[in-house]
């Protein structure tokens, strides 16, 4: 039930409420502790027992307000599990008959704190009510679904064994002890050895052409030969690469994910499609080596963006003829505007406007976008460091540009072109309020 509720729990929480008239002494407690009103009676026998699929209308209320509705939508069908408190919407359908419509009086507490899982209840829920109209339209039995189960199982491992048949006759293919069928192969180069480190591209299809990965284009995939990857048959085709060669294979289902599949996108009993390039096989000492140039390769180039951005930031500050000096941080502060009453401290909380720009003054970010202020508290980690030490120079109203080293903004983070790392930011700020 967690996924029916969860769907709309945001809704729940931004609707206004209004006084709810519904008389709870309407409501009577069914056998299994769902308090429920039937507006009508359907002619079948029929009720839905757990594990049975049902499919059914819904609309969701709280005093006057409509939450949710399937109306105008597909109808619900969801696969009854036992209830995750008492007198849950599982409850109320498996007290129906196909064709009743009845309504569901659900503890607005036990549905914030059980199905959603939080802490606390929002004050305006707190002791009330959640309703749910229900029209139970169908039921289709477990013994049903098993057998529709096992007939699309069944369908599915003679599909595969209908494709797989062929390859495995094919003189040109070679089939491995574990039955991974080897289409083509090139390359001389060593093959990895357990322990050792391997650096690859590979894709994965299904047997019908879908990509289900793919890293051609991308970084490449660095493992340990020998560390589980993608299942027993993809790690024992990295070991037939050579490098510097390819692989093309098939790898049965019982190698990859076998007759279970995985979740909703790949099917029980799918074999395989894998190519494979391997780029490298390096044994500790190789690794270690090229590990150990990549980084000193990696903190030149920090070196050389840190050493670039004191530029920029220097090239600037003299451009526009800033005169302020920089704090012990190094944080340009340019007041624009002063405010009135106290300065803010470490840990008020506040709120604040600002506009983030990179150096060459293209926007980042707005809070204007927003059409409210950003609130936060000073010291817990919640603003940019550049903006939790204005803000405590500043006064309610008053307003500042800064001009912010990376190490007070984002740091090494990439934001490609437009805010590459070790990035100088400009910030107009505006302290808007002080609690």
């Amino acid at each position: 039930m967690k996924k029916i509720v969860s769907a709309f729990s945001a809704l729940l929480l931004l609707l206004s409420v209004a006084s709810c008239n519904e008389d709870s002494a309407e409501f009577k407690k069914m056998e299994n502790g769902a308090y429920m009103k039937f507006y009508t009676k359907g002619n079948s026998e029929v009720m839905p027992r757990l594990k049975d699929e049902v499919t059914f209308e819904m609309a969701q209320y709280f005093n006057d307000s409509l939450l949710f509705t399937t109306v105008g939508q597909e109808p619900m069908s969801i696969v009854l599990t036992e209830a995750d408190f008492e007198g849950d919407v599982v409850d109320g359908l498996l007290m129906m008959h196909v064709g009743d419509s009845a309504r569901l009086m659900v503890p607005a507490d036990s549905v914030f704190t059980v199905m959603l899982q939080m802490d606390e209840i929002p004050e305006e829920y707190a002791g009330k009510s959640i309703y749910y109209d229900l029209k139970l339209l169908s039921v289709k039995p477990f013994e049903t679904l098993e057998a529709e189960r096992r007939a699309l199982l069944d369908s599915l491992k003679a599909e595969e064994e209908a494709y797989l048949a062929p390859l495995r006759e094919d003189p040109n293919n070679v089939v491995t002890e574990s039955g991974i069928i080897i289409l083509e192969k090139t390359g001389k180069g060593k093959v990895a050895q357990m322990g050792e480190y391997v650096d690859f591209h590979f894709t994965m299809c299904s047997h019908k052409g879908d990509t289900i990965m793919n890293s051609f284009g991308l970084e490449p995939v660095e493992i340990q030969y020998g560390e589980e990857f993608m299942g027993q048959g993809f790690n024992e085709a990295i070991g037939m690469v050579p490098e510097g060669g390819t692989l093309r294979c098939v790898i049965p289902s019982s190698l990859v994910f076998d007759s279970v599949g995985y979740e909703q996108f790949i099917l029980p009993y799918t074999p395989m499609v894998v190519r494979l390039k391997m780029n490298s096989v390096m044994d500790k000492a190789a690794y270690d080596k090229r590990q150990a140039k990549l980084n000193a390769e990696k903190e030149a180039e920090k070196n050389r963006l840190m050493a670039l951005e004191g530029k920029t930031m220097a090239d600037y500050i003299k451009a526009k003829g800033i005169t302020e000096s920089p704090t012990e941080s190094g944080l340009y502060i340019i007041r624009k505007e002063e405010g009135e009453g106290n300065v803010a401290q470490w840990g008020d909380e506040v709120t604040v406007h600002f506009i983030i720009k990179n150096i060459k003054e293209e926007q980042l970010e707005s809070s204007y976008d927003y059409e409210r202020p950003v609130p936060f508290k000073i010291g817990a980690g919640e603003m940019l460091p550049a903006i939790e030490e204005a803000v405590m120079s500043m006064s309610k109203g008053a307003k500042v540009t800064l001009v912010t080293p990376s190490s007070l903004a984002f740091g090494d983070y990439d934001m490609g072109e437009i805010l590459p790392p070790y990035s100088p930011l400009l910030i107009d700020l505006e302290l808007v309020e002080i609690k």
